[in-house]
């Protein structure tokens, strides 16, 4: 599933890119911008991250990109609940972290006994 949410989460930064772009301009009077332009790219992004909610996929940053994966996982022959988590930095999931600990708590997968 990486390689399809690594290239929705992209066209979702590229999006989040032009919407921000073109918020600027109509707060600057710039160009020929219209609030319709800025209220289409919102809906386009809105709908781009409804993928992600559809399957669980948490979007936690778009740019850069931080998405996490909730699983099921065994580590030390104790079945637990994590979330895979994914910067767009790093080529696949290395890392994991329990959900009440966030970012700050991962770990590298190899930690675990099987996910």
């Amino acid at each position: 599933m990486l390689p399809e949410a690594r290239r929705r989460i992209a066209a979702a930064s590229e999006l989040l890119t032009d919407l921000r772009r073109a918020m600027h301009r109509l707060r600057e009077g710039e160009g020929t911008t219209t609030a319709d332009d800025a209220a289409m790219l919102e809906r386009e992004l809105e709908l781009a991250l409804r993928w992600f909610e559809e399957r669980g996929i948490q979007v936690k940053g778009i740019a850069p990109a931080l998405l996490d994966f909730p699983a099921r996982a065994v580590r030390d022959q104790e079945p637990i609940e994590v979330l895979l988590c994914w910067r767009d930095d790093e080529p696949t999931i290395a890392y994991y972290h329990p959900p009440e600990t966030g970012y700050r708590g991962r770990e590298p997968v190899a930690m675990l006994d099987e996910v």
